[in-house]
């Protein structure tokens, strides 16, 4: 069973299992701040609390707590201790906070499975060279040139290409325009 978690500044709702609903509840701290009572949506979707709580010399402290890294951090064991992770949305949607739909994840793979590009040419892993457009891909730190094309679609084509081979079907493929 789901329930759905109201936002205080929209219409939307953050869905969780029920047994973590039960925790979001029951958890001492999270009851003390009324967290489900004043859960947010980032404008980059995650659902959020946060808070200035003044304090005794007159400053304030900010307390901002995602939903999806409570949710992770008590219910989602971490791949190991050594490395950094992050929370990944399997379905690419921050509201989506189910546990079947949340893994720990590198910040690389986070990455590569998000759709945006701000480039000035609208594809990811395209740059101008002089007259040419540039294919890049990043492995492992890595800048990898994948050669130089006549226009900025046939050098997102050659991204699609490599990423498709070296990381399997992701949501950064480019969505090239004809």
């Amino acid at each position: 069973m789901t329930c759905k978690i109201p936002l205080k500044n929209s219409d939307y709702y953050a869905v969780v299992d029920a047994r973590v609903y039960e925790y979001l509840v029951n958890d001492p701290h999270l009851a003390k701040i009324k967290f489900l009572d004043n859960l947010r949506r980032h404008s980059k979707g995650y659902a959020f609390f946060q808070k200035n709580w003044k304090q005794s010399d007159g400053t304030y402290r900010n307390e901002t707590i995602y939903l999806q890294k409570v949710i992770a951090e008590k219910f989602i064991a971490l791949p190991d201790k050594v490395n950094r992770y992050w929370v990944r949305f399997k379905d690419g949607n921050p509201n989506n906070c189910k546990l079947d739909n949340l893994e720990w994840s590198s910040l690389s793979n986070v990455v590569r499975n998000t759709s945006k590009t701000d480039n000035q040419f609208g594809y990811r892993g395209v740059v101008k060279s002089g007259n040419k457009y540039q294919a890049i891909i990043y492995v492992n730190r890595k800048a990898l040139n994948l050669g130089t094309f006549s226009t900025p679609e046939e050098a997102a084509e050659a991204y699609n290409k490599k990423s498709i081979e070296l990381f399997g079907v992701t949501r950064s493929l480019n969505k090239i325009r004809k």
